[in-house]
C-alpha cells in the first residue's frame, strides 16, 4: 500500500501539467511501420502492454516493443496517458462514436506518415488544433517513400496545408537542404521558449541522420518560430530550420524534420532501428520532444466560455445550385466579445458529416462567394462555425437538404450512326461540352437538331458556356454511289434497276448480253466469275467490266477457181476469195487437191494476209478433178474453210486443150455479199433443162427460175425478192443448180 501511494506521489510531482493526466495519442494509420520503419510505442495497440499502470520511474525504455517506445514510457513516467491510433478507428474529430477521436486527447503525435492524409483526415487535424489540441509532427528526408506509393513524409505534410495554416514548408525536390546529416547546436536561445527551455530540461543540440529542413512563412502565420537551425545560420533566418513551432487558433504545433532523433534503437525484430537518437550523446533530442509534447498540450479554457450565436441563411434547404456556378453563402454570427474567425464546410450526406472544407479562418463578413463543386447530390447541407477570441466555437448548419447538380444535355442518335457522349450528359455551369457524331460506314449525317432547331449536319458540335439544359439529336442516311459498267468485246450489259446512282447497301442485277457471234467470258473489276446474271451489293463507287469473246468462225467464199476452169501446168493464175469475220482475220491458208474433195490436200501457201488474192503457179501433173481450198483464221482462233464449188481441170500444155464437152459448173454469185440484185453464172455441158434455186438455212425455197437451155455459159439475175414479192432478209443463203448432169451449189450472203 505504501508503495502504491509513493508511486502516485511520484507521478503527480513529476507532471508539470496538473493532477489530471494529459492524454497523448500516437498515430499508426499512415504506414508508420512501412519498409524498415518502426515508429510505434508498442506492437500491442491501441493500448500498450504491459499496461501503463505498471510503469514506474525505474521501468526501462525497452519495456514496450517499438522504435519510439522510449517516448511513450517517458510520457507515462511524467503522468501522461498514452494510446496508439489504428486504422480500425481512423483520424476523426467530433465523432462521438469513436473512442479514439481526437477530441478525447490533448496532443496528437504523428511520427513520419508514409501515406497521404485524406481530405476528411486533414480537416479533422486542422479543426483539432484550431480548437485547442496539440500536434507534434515528424518528417524525414526527401525521397524517404518507404512504401513506394509516390508520397514521402515532407510531401505529405506540405499537402495537409502546413505552409498555408502553420507557416511551415518542408524541403522537397528543388528545395535546398532536403537531406542533411548534422548535429546542430544552433538552438533558440530565448529564455521564454518552452520548447527549447521547458519543464523537462534545456535543449542544447539536435542530431539529424538524413533529414529535411523547413522554411518559415510568417506572412501566413505570424506565430511561427524556429526552434533549431542548421549550424552557421542566424536565428532570424526563415530557412534551414531543423525544428519549428507555431500557434494555430487555440492549438499549437511542433515539427521536426527527421525521424532519427525520436528513434530509441529498440525496433521490433525485422525492422532496422539504426540510431539511438533518444539517448544520443552530444544531443538532447528526447528533451526537445518531451518539452514539445508538453508545450503543445491542450490548455484549460478560462474567462469567456460563451460561444458565438450562428445562423446559416443560405443555402438553408430546398435550393438547387449548379455545379461550376458561384453562389453566395450567407450567415449571421454574433458574440458578446467578438467573432474573430469563421470556418465553412459542406456535407453530402445530409449533415451526418462535414468533411468538405470551403473556407477556414475567414472574416465574419456574413457572405462568401462559393464556387459550387462538381459533386452532384440531393442531400447537401452547409455548416458555419464561428470562433471568438477565447476559443469558443458556435455553429449552425442548413435546416434542410439542398441540391447540387449539373445542367443536362440529352444526346440521341438514329440508326446507322452514333453520337458520343450519348444519353443524359451532365455539364457544369459555364463549361463547354463537345459531341462527336459518327455515321456508320456507307452513311452520312442527314440531320442534326439542336434544341429543336435544325443545325448544319456536321460530325461535331460543341455547346459553349453551358447555362441551361439542351438537347441534340442526329439522324443518318445512306450514301449514294455510282456504278460504271463497260464491255470488252462485242456485247452489252443491262442492269436492274437501271438508275444513275444507288444507295449504300442496295443491290443491282447485271446481265451480260453478247453480240451475234460472241459469247460472255466473265466479269472483272468490282466483281468476278462467270455467273450471268450476277447481283452486286453496292457499298461504294463500283466499276464492272463484262468480257465477250468471238466464237463465230470467219465466213469464207472461194471465188476462183470455183469449177469448170482449165488451168495450164506451169502457168500463174490468181486464186481469189472473200472472207468476213466478227473481228479481224489473222491469216489465210491455201491448199490444193488433185483428186477432188477426198484429197489428199497439198499446201499451196501458209499464213497469207487476208488480201483476197494469191498468184499460184499451177503444178503438175494434170488432173480433171482438181479443187482449191481456202482456210481463214480469226483473232479468236476460230477457223473456217471453203473448197471450190466444182472441180476444175489442170491441163498439160503440151497435150493441148481437149474439145470434149464443157464441164458443168456454177460460178460464185456476184457480188457476194450482196446488198441488192446478184448475177448467177453457170455452164451446161450440153443442151437440156436446168433450174436455179435460192434456199434459206432451213432449206426453204426462196426463189427459183429454170427452162430448156443450150449448152455453154449462161447468166441469170436474182433481184433479191422472194417468189412472194417480199424482200429477202439479210443472212446466209444457198444457190443450187439442178441439171440432168448433176447439181452444183454455191453460198450467198445478203446484207442490209
Amino acid at each position: 500500500m505504501r508503495h502504491g501511494l509513493s508511486l502516485l506521489l511520484i507521478l503527480v510531482l513529476a507532471s508539470p501539467a496538473s493532477a489530471v493526466p494529459k492524454k497523448a495519442l500516437f498515430d499508426n494509420t499512415h504506414a508508420e511501420t512501412a519498409g524498415n520503419a518502426d515508429w510505434i510505442i508498442d506492437t500491442d495497440q491501441p493500448l500498450p502492454l504491459p499496461d501503463q499502470s505498471t510503469v514506474t520511474p525505474a521501468t526501462p525504455r525497452t519495456y514496450w516493443l517499438g522504435a519510439i517506445s522510449s517516448w511513450g514510457i517517458d510520457l507515462v513516467k511524467r503522468g501522461y496517458s498514452v494510446a496508439t491510433l489504428t486504422s480500425a478507428y481512423g483520424i476523426t474529430y467530433g465523432n462521438a462514436g469513436n473512442p479514439y477521436d481526437l477530441s478525447n486527447y490533448d496532443v496528437f503525435i504523428v511520427p513520419e506518415p508514409n501515406t497521404k492524409f485524406s481530405a476528411a483526415e486533414s480537416t479533422a487535424i486542422l479543426n483539432f488544433v484550431r480548437e485547442g489540441g496539440g500536434l507534434v509532427g515528424i518528417a524525414d528526408h526527401y525521397v524517404s517513400d518507404r512504401n513506394n506509393d509516390g508520397w514521402d513524409s515532407p510531401m505529405i505534410w506540405n499537402a495537409i496545408g502546413s505552409q498555408q495554416y502553420w507557416g511551415i514548408h518542408f524541403g522537397v525536390s528543388g528545395d535546398a537542404n532536403n537531406n542533411i546529416v548534422q548535429t546542430s547546436t544552433n538552438v533558440n536561445a530565448a529564455v521564454s521558449d518552452s520548447v527549447t527551455r521547458g519543464p523537462y530540461g534545456t535543449v542544447t543540440g539536435l542530431a539529424f541522420h538524413n533529414g529535411t529542413t523547413m522554411t518559415l512563412y510568417p506572412a501566413n502565420n505570424p506565430s511561427v518560430r524556429g526552434e533549431v537551425w542548421m549550424n552557421g545560420l542566424a536565428q532570424t533566418s526563415t530557412t534551414g530550420l531543423m525544428a519549428a513551432s507555431a500557434v494555430y487558433g487555440n492549438g499549437r504545433v511542433v515539427f521536426v524534420g527527421d525521424s532519427s532523433p525520436a528513434d530509441d534503437g529498440s525496433a521490433q525484430p525485422g525492422n532496422s532501428s539504426i540510431y539511438d537518437g533518444w539517448g544520443e550523446a552530444g544531443a538532447t533530442d528526447s528533451t526537445l520532444f518531451l518539452n514539445a509534447t508538453f508545450w503543445a498540450m491542450r490548455r484549460d479554457p478560462a474567462g469567456d466560455t460563451t460561444p458565438p450565436a450562428v445562423t446559416v441563411t443560405a443555402p438553408n434547404g430546398g435550393e438547387t445550385w449548379k455545379a461550376g456556378s458561384t453562389r453566395n453563402i450567407t450567415w449571421t454570427a454574433t458574440d458578446a466579445v467578438g467573432v474573430i474567425a469563421v470556418d465553412i464546410a459542406w456535407s453530402s450526406d445530409g449533415g451526418a458529416t462535414f468533411p468538405n472544407a470551403i473556407a477556414t479562418g475567414i472574416a465574419n463578413s456574413g457572405s462568401y462567394a462559393w464556387p459550387v463543386p462538381d459533386a452532384p447530390t440531393t442531400t447537401a447541407r452547409l455548416r458555419v462555425i464561428a470562433r471568438d477570441a477565447a476559443g469558443n466555437a458556435g455553429r449552425d448548419s442548413s435546416d434542410a437538404n439542398f441540391t447540387i447538380n449539373r445542367w443536362i444535355i440529352t444526346a440521341s442518335a438514329g440508326a446507322n450512326g452514333t453520337i458520343t457522349p450519348s444519353g443524359a450528359v451532365g455539364v457544369v455551369q459555364g463549361a463547354s461540352q463537345g459531341f462527336s457524331i459518327r455515321p456508320a460506314t456507307g452513311y452520312h449525317v442527314a440531320t442534326l437538331t439542336v434544341d429543336g432547331s435544325t443545325a448544319s449536319p456536321d460530325t461535331a458540335y460543341t455547346f459553349s458556356a453551358v447555362s441551361a439544359d439542351h438537347t441534340i439529336g442526329a439522324t443518318f442516311a445512306a450514301d449514294a454511289h455510282t456504278l460504271t459498267v463497260s464491255a470488252a468485246g462485242t456485247g452489252t450489259v443491262t442492269r436492274d434497276p437501271d438508275q444513275p446512282s444507288y444507295l449504300h447497301g442496295s443491290g443491282v442485277q447485271l446481265t451480260a448480253v453478247p453480240g451475234t457471234g460472241w459469247a460472255f467470258a466473265g466479269w472483272s473489276g468490282d466483281t468476278s466469275g462467270t455467273a450471268n446474271p450476277v447481283t452486286l451489293t453496292i457499298t461504294g463507287d463500283r466499276s464492272v467490266t463484262a468480257a465477250f469473246v468471238d466464237v463465230a468462225p470467219p465466213t469464207v467464199l472461194l471465188t476462183a477457181p470455183n469449177g469448170g476452169e482449165q488451168w495450164l501446168e506451169g502457168s500463174a493464175y490468181p486464186i481469189t476469195w472473200g472472207v468476213s469475220d466478227n473481228g479481224t482475220v489473222d491469216s489465210v491458208n491455201v491448199d490444193c487437191s488433185l483428186h477432188g474433195a477426198s484429197g489428199p490436200w497439198i499446201a499451196v501457201a501458209r499464213g497469207l494476209p487476208n488480201s483476197g488474192s494469191y498468184s499460184w503457179t499451177v503444178p503438175a501433173p494434170a488432173s480433171d478433178s482438181a479443187l482449191v481450198r481456202v482456210t481463214a483464221f480469226d483473232h479468236a482462233g476460230n477457223s473456217a474453210a471453203d473448197p471450190g464449188d466444182s472441180l476444175f481441170r489442170i491441163v498439160d500444155p503440151n497435150a493441148g486443150v481437149e474439145d470434149g464437152p464443157t464441164a458443168l459448173s456454177l460460178a460464185r454469185p456476184a457480188p457476194n455479199p450482196s446488198l441488192g440484185g446478184v448475177v448467177l453464172r453457170f455452164t451446161l455441158p450440153a443442151a437440156g433443162r436446168a433450174r436455179l434455186e435460192v434456199l434459206d438455212l432451213a432449206g426453204r425455197r426462196v426463189w427459183q427460175a429454170g427452162g430448156n437451155l443450150e449448152a455453154g455459159p449462161h447468166a441469170w439475175r436474182w433481184d433479191g425478192t422472194t417468189t412472194g414479192g417480199d424482200r429477202a432478209r439479210a443472212g446466209l443463203y444457198f444457190v443450187r443448180l439442178a441439171t440432168p448432169w448433176g447439181e452444183r451449189g454455191a453460198r450467198l450472203i445478203r446484207i442490209e
